[in-house]
């Protein structure tokens, strides 16, 4: 079987974790009628292999909707991510409204199309009911 481009498996070794996840409410009044919030996050491969590129999701955030194409307050982002090396860190933020923090749906899945390797995958999500910091 073919693999497309640039879905190269990891080695035995890789293993993403999920080390930060957290939300913060943002104070500043954009004049959208919205109450934003961040959703900040790290993660990390705490293995001794590199990952290989994977692909990660995050949802209920700001972006692109994977499935209308449309730029979203409340999107389903899915996103291609490049190999990282043996301890290597991802750190940034996502936007979040009160709403998706108050309803408690946000969450952050790396890795769902299981292409790293890694067999410890439960410290690899956080969400507003899971979250493995």
């Amino acid at each position: 079987m073919n693999k497309p481009p640039g879905s190269a498996q990891a080695a035995a070794g890789s293993d993403l974790d999920l080390t930060t996840c957290t939300i913060a409410d943002d104070p500043i009044d954009y004049g959208d009628g919205i109450d934003w919030y961040k959703l900040h996050y790290t993660y990390k491969n705490e293995g001794s292999a590199p990952t290989g590129n994977f692909v990660s999701r995050a949802r209920p955030v700001y972006g692109q909707d994977q499935f209308s194409g449309q730029v979203e307050n409340e999107a389903n982002l899915q996103y291609n991510e490049s190999s990282m090396a043996p301890g290597q860190t991802r750190s940034g933020f996502y936007w979040v409204t009160k709403r998706v923090v108050d309803n408690r749906t946000w969450g952050i899945f790396l890795d769902v199309n299981k292409q790293t390797g890694e067999s410890q995958t439960n410290d690899s999500f956080c969400s507003a009911f899971v979250n493995n910091t």
